[in-house]
């Protein structure tokens, strides 16, 4: 299970037991049955707290899901960014490769059918010799 199926494997526990989440990321990990590691779980409840999904009520000391933690699931979640990200970064690849080799390519053959047609254009004159 990759990074990205981690948090919304999180997400998708608190989702389904918004009443019984556990107090502590390392809890709440435990009961989803996920196995990672205690730094872990608090590194990814930090993030998800970052990124609005869940809350922290600090004077309580709990936690809990937002609904747009709930539409960000059901729209994909992490996995979806993750894969989002990935093509979007092969789009750029592919980018600069047409950028680096292509539209060379293309501006040297511009110019050398430039030169051909003036040198037909001055023959058609005759004012070079063929």
């Amino acid at each position: 299970m990759n990074k990205h199926q981690k948090l919304d494997s999180i997400l998708k526990y608190m989702s389904q037991n918004i009443g019984d989440i556990p107090n502590r990321p390392d809890r709440i990990v435990e009961k989803a049955n996920l196995n990672f590691e205690i730094s872990e779980s608090y590194m990814m409840f930090r993030m998800l707290l970052d990124d609005g999904y869940v809350y922290e009520h600090t004077t309580e000391g709990y936690y809990g899901i937002k609904y747009k933690g709930i539409i960000y699931l059901e729209n994909g979640g992490y996995t979806f960014q993750h894969k989002i990200y990935k093509r979007k970064n092969i789009a750029e690849k592919i980018s600069d490769y047409v950028d680096i080799v292509v539209k060379p390519i293309g501006i040297i053959t511009a110019i050398l059918v430039s030169i051909w047609y003036i040198l037909k254009l001055l023959d058609y004159f005759e004012l070079i010799n063929s």
